[in-house]
């Protein structure tokens, strides 16, 4: 964020998208919000009870020209989505009448907010931690009804009330610990070290918990990704555009058009897919062909599933049991093209030889067998029904609990060393170490029992924003669109 933009300054952005609509929202939040507006709007808005809805005319109060009839919300702070003063102009949406609102309320003392500065007003207010904060920008840019829910329930705080819950078991041991360090002059007891071990395991499985289905939210935040492979001219790039339902891949009959992947999101019946169409595969002294092949091959041990198309009007070639043994992701699906063409493929020998994989007859051509293919490739796709989505989906979260798990995994392991009874190293410098000692644990055992602990939770902190950088702020918010 500019630190020459301050947050006392009260800001204002057009809130609906770009283009024409019937109604367009302009956001007005700040300290002088409300004196702000009253400026353009002829009424008495601040004398009017907050969350509460009037017509009137918006003004140019330089000339009195009349710019347009509006509705006004009055919010006032800290009942307010930003915790201060908002208003709202809900105007007719022809994107010059906003601009000239927004224009006149610049004139009148406001600025045009930056990207996110409205959410990060609504954290640094405390009206949402980091965690929900992140959760409006996945709302708005979710494509499927599994990542809405995900990200719905990240705004409504169950990640948040996750993270807290660890961090809570992790702070009363570490207070016990740090106790027993500072206070040892007093007799405090430490709880026995078996204890330790099971205090620390408990938040330990509850990180390794929400770090296990970290891919699973990954792939419904960013869609599957779905590589259709096979040999030249065997249908994949019409199969492709069938899918897509535009002729997004060149299709002719000549071997080897396709040249390099080419990838596209598709939203199929509520789950986000990222297709992907590959060259060609097979040996070639084209070297672009040859590199075409080579980022196929790449893009396939990426995939999450594998459409393996076949031709039936052609016998089995040995490039296609070749390619078949690259595949190596555990969900395929094999594709039998072009039945509206005589069959030379014996069809009952690929169910037998692949009995656990789904087989499609479809003709790209004439779209027979499409759906069939649509309705198995939702039912990959689709997972078992948990009791909730997944909590994480951002690199942000992984990054910050597993620094988190590494530190509660040393821990637990110096704990299980002194419940133990072993040896002990004590340290010179860093983990190194030159004195043995022996018997009971030494004091540092302790002392780097709260280090790791601390360290947990410092990283646990960063995820909801108790422990963060103006440097990660300006990064997360930076991504936010002007109004929010």
């Amino acid at each position: 964020m500019n630190p020459n933009l301050g947050q006392d300054d009260t800001i204002a952005a057009i809130a609906t998208p770009a283009g024409v609509g019937s109604i367009g929202v302009i956001r007005v939040s700040g300290n002088h919000a409300i004196s702000i507006v009253s400026q353009v709007f002829k009424g008495k808005l601040q004398e009017f009870e907050s969350h509460t809805v009037h017509h009137g005319e918006i003004i140019d109060p330089s000339t009195d020209y009349l710019i347009d009839e509006a509705l006004v919300l009055v919010m006032k702070g800290p009942r307010s989505y930003t915790g201060e003063d908002v208003v709202e102009i809900q105007s007719h949406g022809n994107p010059a009448l906003l601009q000239k609102i927004l224009s006149v309320l610049i004139t009148c003392g406001a600025r045009l907010a930056q990207p996110g500065e409205f959410t990060r007003r609504a954290f640094l207010a405390g009206k949402m931690d980091l965690a929900q904060a992140e959760a409006v920008m996945e709302l708005i840019a979710a494509q499927s009804n599994a990542a809405q829910a995900m990200a719905l329930n990240q705004l409504r705080g169950k990640l948040s009330a996750k993270i807290d819950s660890v961090k809570e078991e992790i702070l009363s041991l570490l207070s016990q610990i740090e106790a027993s360090i500072d206070f040892t002059e007093q007799g405090i007891d430490l709880c026995s070290y078996g204890e330790i071990v099971a205090r620390i395991d408990r938040p330990y499985q509850s990180i390794c918990e929400l770090l296990s289905r970290y891919e699973e939210g990954k792939q419904i935040r960013e869609g599957r990704s779905v590589v259709i492979v096979g040999r030249p001219n065997v249908g994949k790039s019409s199969i492709m555009n069938y899918l897509l339902g535009e002729d997004r891949a060149i299709v002719t009959p000549i071997p080897g058009t396709t040249r390099d992947t080419l990838e596209e999101r598709l939203n199929l019946q509520g789950h986000i897919i990222k297709i992907i169409d590959t060259a060609g595969m097979r040996d070639t002294t084209d070297s672009i062909e040859q590199e075409g092949v080579r980022r196929g091959e790449g893009a396939l041990k990426r995939a999450d599933i594998a459409l393996f198309v076949l031709d039936v009007s052609e016998p089995i070639h040995l490039e296609d049991i070749t390619l078949w043994d690259k595949i190596t992701c555990k969900k395929k699906i094999i594709i039998l093209n072009k039945i509206d063409l005589p069959s030379r493929i014996y069809i009952e020998a690929i169910h037998t030889k692949y009995p656990t994989d789904p087989v499609v007859l479809l003709s790209a051509a004439t779209g027979e067998g499409m759906d069939d293919l649509k309705n198995k490739l939702v039912a990959l796709i689709a997972t078992k029904e948990e009791s909730e989505p997944p909590h994480i989906s951002l690199l942000r979260h992984k990054n910050a609990l597993e620094r988190a798990k590494h530190a509660m995994n040393r821990a637990l392991q110096l704990a299980i060393e002194a419940l133990r009874g072993v040896d002990f190293v004590r340290p010179s410098e860093g983990r190194g170490g030159i004195e043995r000692e022996t018997n009971r644990p030494p004091h540092w055992v302790d002392e780097f029992l709260a280090a790791d602990l601390r360290e947990a939770l410092d990283a646990l902190g960063e995820i909801v924003g108790k422990i963060t950088t103006d440097d990660i702020l300006d990064q997360i918010f930076n991504q936010f669109c002007i109004v929010k």
